[in-house]
């Protein structure tokens, strides 16, 4: 149970981290989006929330000895889906230091002041968003359920869709020096997509 507990803990501070020093104001942002934005937007807060909750009550039930132990992952799938999860937070922490001071919102409204293509954005064009999805994909190994694994998926498609629409403002904005970037460094996951 000492493991449940360190893993429950690891996972609340990590997305409350997450959370806290997020890049934009949601409202402003949707009120200058596309209507595709504001669908995909809401859409996938939704989904991600969904999933952390899932995983959370999950771990939180058998913590309290109201689901058996088998609900949730073995010590393995724990230790592995916290590094994971660790590594994501991590990860989107510097992502999120690339793009400006951590104690502000950013202008998500307008179009970006620079076109970031070193550290973090060096390795993949979206690194906010494969952050969010290793911090994902750190509660679907810990808890190991089928239920979080449909969450998982469905995170990465709503995490993908939003990716391909950032891109259309991108394009928009710095046209050919986009394109190059795009050429030689991937989307979302590195070597692949």
């Amino acid at each position: 149970m000492a493991l449940i507990a360190a893993t429950l803990i690891v996972f609340t501070l990590g997305w409350i981290v997450v959370f806290t020093v997020r890049t934009e104001h949601v409202a402003t942002k949707l009120a200058a989006s596309s209507p595709g934005e504001r669908r995909w937007i809401p859409l996938t807060m939704l989904v991600i929330s969904a999933h952390v909750t899932l995983a959370q009550l999950l771990l939180t039930l058998v913590f309290l000895g109201v689901a058996a132990r088998g609900t949730v992952g073995g010590p393995g799938s724990l230790v592995g889906g916290t590094a994971v999860f660790l590594a994501g937070v991590l990860w989107w922490l510097w992502a999120r230091r690339a793009l400006g001071p951590m104690a502000q919102f950013l202008d998500t409204v307008g179009p970006p002041p620079r076109l970031l293509v070193d550290g973090p954005f060096a390795v993949v064009r979206h690194p906010l968003a494969l952050g969010t999805m290793l911090c994902a994909l750190g509660s679907a190994v810990a808890v190991a359920s089928p239920l979080t694994w449909t969450t998982l998926a469905a995170s990465v498609v709503c995490l993908g869709k939003r990716c391909l629409q950032d891109e259309e403002q991108l394009r928009d904005v710095f046209g050919a020096r986009y394109a190059a970037y795009a050429e030689h460094t991937h989307r979302l996951l590195p070597f692949v997509w």
